[in-house]
């Protein structure tokens, strides 16, 4: 009988096999292989990817997702190594897509749930590699619910005496919990409609049994739970149970809707940041945060916060309080909204930064001045960062000049400061020349006005007025000037630009 030959290509088509490519589709390829005499070739230079620095790799792998994780993983030994580096697992983003596959429904056709087996696998190759958890659901509260209890119950294992090894140390490097509740349930064709729906029940009971879990937390952040007074009261009695001495970072934005103190967050001895609702805060817990080593207390009110007219602020006496047995403690009043929204004026608080994130919001003189008034002494930041949706006043008396020159002028330790109204060429200059301890000055240059409009004052002499005059005849010799004065290379800001800034005051903070 003859000998069985087989072909060169049916050797490399033995040696084909399929493939999921981005769209999750198999796709039947070929491996090709090489020339012997080019891997003999001296001349060829081969790239050293396998050899890269952990720390390198740590940067490419949190560029990628779960499945491009695991793809690149197989790339070689050192690769698959690194899928298990600690900033690889920094942040765990669980959304209505992850771990789930399609299932279909008879009434409400393909749904994606959740895969009980492949979360199950999940966990126990990563989960002890976790160092935070970020929950944003869309719709599929159902699936945050299952992921949860899953972690719940993979946790409570590991805990046990004879736990199983693949579940060992699952959560137990969990550092930081992020969970952002869509409570907007306004339908898709009004975007500006604002229907709100709190989270509770069954989902909350689910949030609270994994917090009770979570015993090195030391960042939490609840965004827009809006919750009822009673659920809000015990919101934090298991995180205040477990992490009391190691929780550092808090965050907590409208948990209600209406005025209820959230007193827990004075009972975390060694918080540096909290960021809260100024509804859920009153006197009580004021003086609870004196006797703790908080740094920053934002208080932040976004789209869904209540309007600032029917929030009350905390009294006099509790701030001086505060400041007095807590002098070191930074107060950042900050605002998100698409309307037009005011901070909640907190009289004789420890102000550091006043910051609007809002298009719409102008400069109110009765706030500026009040402000001043206040704040002088500790205020270094204000400023609108959005590009604002409103036309501003050509006239001199109309404009925001004056307020901002006041600000300058009396606040002595302000170092930053935004504006992006309409100012003359002219306020610029006499901006920089009274803020002694300006450090960033950021001026949107498509609202400066090329004009020296300010009337003459009897302490200028000829010299600055001329000065003054000349100067202000054109952009050029602005920066020029304004780079003297805080001895740095200055420029106006495009509006590309502006939209950046909001990065920067994050970062101070």
């Amino acid at each position: 009988m003859a000998a069985l030959t087989v072909s060169p290509r049916t050797e490399v088509m033995q040696k084909a096999g399929w493939k999921i490519d981005q769209n999750d589709e198999a796709c039947y390829i070929d491996i090709e292989e090489c020339e012997e005499n080019d891997f003999r070739d001296g001349d060829d230079n081969f790239s050293q990817w396998n050899q890269l620095p952990d720390i390198i790799l740590e940067e490419i792998f949190s560029y990628l997702n779960y499945r491009e994780r695991y793809y690149a993983s197989l790339v070689c030994r050192h690769w698959y190594n690194a899928f298990y580096l600690p900033n690889v697992w920094l942040n765990f983003l669980v959304d209505d897509r992850t771990l789930t596959r399609a299932k279909y429904n008879y009434y409400s056709g393909w749904q994606y749930c959740l895969d009980h087996v492949r979360t199950q696998n999940c966990l126990v190759r990563i989960g002890k590699y976790l160092r935070g958890l970020e929950f944003r659901p869309e719709h599929s509260f159902n699936n945050i619910f299952q992921f949860m209890t899953m972690l719940s119950w993979s946790m409570t294992k590991a805990s046990e005496a004879k736990a199983h090894t693949e579940l060992k140390h699952v959560g137990s490097r969990i550092h930081s919990l992020i969970y952002v509740f869509p409570c907007n349930m306004s339908q898709a064709n009004d975007p500006d409609g604002i229907k709100l729906f709190g989270t509770g029940g069954q989902l909350l009971k689910g949030l609270k049994d994994l917090l009770s879990k979570l015993r090195d937390l030391r960042t939490l952040k609840l965004v827009d739970f809006v919750l009822e007074r009673f659920e809000a009261k015990h919101l934090l009695d298991e995180v205040l149970e477990a992490c009391c001495t190691k929780m550092r970072v808090l965050n907590l934005v409208n948990v209600t809707t209406t005025h209820c103190p959230i007193m827990h967050v004075g009972l975390f001895i060694n918080l540096k940041v909290l960021t809260i609702s100024p509804q859920n805060i009153d006197d009580d817990v004021l003086l609870l945060l004196a006797d703790t080593k908080l740094k920053h207390l934002h208080l932040f009110q976004n789209r869904y916060t209540t309007t600032y007219l029917s929030i009350s602020p905390c009294s006099v006496k509790a701030w001086r309080q505060l400041k007095r047995d807590n002098p070191m403690l930074k107060v950042h009043l900050r605002v998100e909204s698409m309307g037009d929204c005011e901070v909640v004026f907190q009289p004789e608080a420890p102000v550091y930064s006043v910051t609007y994130e809002s298009p719409k919001s102008k400069i109110k003189p009765d706030f500026i001045l009040r402000m001043v008034d206040h704040y002088r002494t500790r205020l270094g930041v204000y400023g609108h960062e959005m590009l604002p949706r409103f036309t501003s006043p050509k006239q001199f008396h109309n404009r925001i000049d004056s307020l901002m020159m006041l600000m300058a002028r009396q606040c002595f330790n302000l170092n930053t400061l935004f504006i992006r109204e309409k100012v003359s060429t002219s306020t610029v200059l006499l901006i920089a020349r009274a803020a002694k301890n300006l450090r960033r000055l950021h001026v949107r240059r498509f609202a400066v006005i090329i004009r020296c409009d300010w009337p003459r004052h009897p302490e200028w002499t000829d010299e600055f007025y001329i000065w003054l005059r000349h100067t202000s005849r054109s952009y050029e010799s602005v920066e020029r000037e304004v780079s003297q004065i805080l001895d740095y290379e200055w420029h106006f800001v495009s509006d590309c630009d502006y939209k950046q800034l909001e990065v920067e005051v994050q970062r101070e903070f």
